[in-house]
C-alpha cells in the first residue's frame, strides 16, 4: 500500500507519518509513506498511490485546486484532505475526497476512519475469475451496473467498456450484494457507489445514464443507498 502526503508544514507532515505508524502498526498490511512538496511530481506520479493525504492551506498552492487539476487525470488514487479549519472540509466534495481530518490529528479518531477507510479499500482490490464466465479478471469496482438482457448479464464498466457473461442476475446479486450492489429495478443491478442522484422514478448514475427504480424495489434501494452514505461520512 502506497502513502503519499502532500504537506509543506514539517510538523504535521510528522505528526500524520506517526498516526499512519501507529494505526498500521498492528496490521498485517505492508505500506510505504513518501513526502512530496513538489506539484509536478505530484501530478506525474499521482497513479503510482493508494492514498493521498493533501492539505488545504499551502504556501504558494492550494490544496483544492490541485485537486481539481488531478481530477483532469486518470488516476486510481484516494484522496483525503487534512486542515486546519472545518470551514474548508465541504470543498473536498470538488475534488471527491473520501475522508478529511482536521489538525491537530486526534489518534483514536484517525484509526476510527481509516478502520473503515481500509476496509473498503481492501474491498476495491477484490475481484472475480472465472474463464467458464470471462476470460481475465473483474474488478468489483470497475463494475458501473449489470443489465439482464437476452438471456445475458451484460456487465457496464466505468470505462464505457461492456463485458457479456451467460450469468443471471441472482447470480451477480448472490457475488456482490456485500459489495454495495443493489437491485432498482428487476433487470438491472447498480454499484451504489457510483449513484449521482435518486428520482421518483430513475436513479442518475455518475456517467449521466439515467436507469429506472420500481415501486418493488425502491424501499430496500434507498435504504442500502443511504447506509452507503453514511458509512462514508
Amino acid at each position: 500500500m502506497k502513502i503519499l502526503i502532500f504537506d509543506d508544514n514539517k510538523r504535521d507532515r510528522e505528526h500524520l507519518t506517526n498516526c499512519l505508524k501507529t494505526f498500521f502498526k498492528n496490521k498485517d498490511i505492508s505500506y510505504q509513506i513518501t513526502i512530496c512538496q513538489n506539484k509536478d511530481e505530484l501530478l506525474n506520479d499521482i497513479d503510482s498511490y493508494d492514498f493521498l493525504f493533501l492539505d488545504i492551506e499551502l504556501g504558494q498552492e492550494n490544496g483544492i485546486n490541485l485537486g481539481l487539476e488531478l481530477q483532469k487525470i486518470e488516476h486510481h488514487c484516494h484522496i483525503i484532505i487534512t486542515t486546519n479549519y472545518s470551514k474548508y472540509a465541504i470543498d473536498g466534495y470538488k475534488i471527491h475526497a473520501e475522508r478529511y481530518f482536521i489538525k491537530p490529528i486526534n489518534q483514536h479518531e484517525f484509526d476510527l476512519e481509516m478502520n473503515g477507510f481500509i476496509k473498503n479499500y481492501i474491498k476495491d482490490k477484490n475481484y472475480f475469475f472465472d474463464k467458464k464466465i470471462y476470460d481475465s479478471k473483474i474488478y468489483i469496482k470497475d463494475i458501473l451496473y449489470i443489465e439482464f438482457t437476452d438471456r445475458k448479464s451484460m456487465i457496464h464498466k466505468v470505462d464505457g467498456k461492456k463485458l457479456s457473461t451467460n450469468c443471471t442476475l441472482k447470480y451477480w446479486y448472490d457475488k456482490l450484494s456485500d459489495y454495495h450492489f443493489a437491485y432498482p429495478y428487476k433487470a438491472f443491478l447498480v454499484n451504489l457507489k457510483y449513484v449521482n442522484a435518486l428520482y421518483k422514478k430513475d436513479i442518475e448514475m455518475t456517467n449521466g445514464e439515467m436507469i429506472p427504480l420500481s415501486r418493488h424495489y425502491k424501499k430496500e434501494f434507498e435504504t442500502k443507498y443511504i447506509d452507503l452514505l453514511q458509512a462514508t461520512l
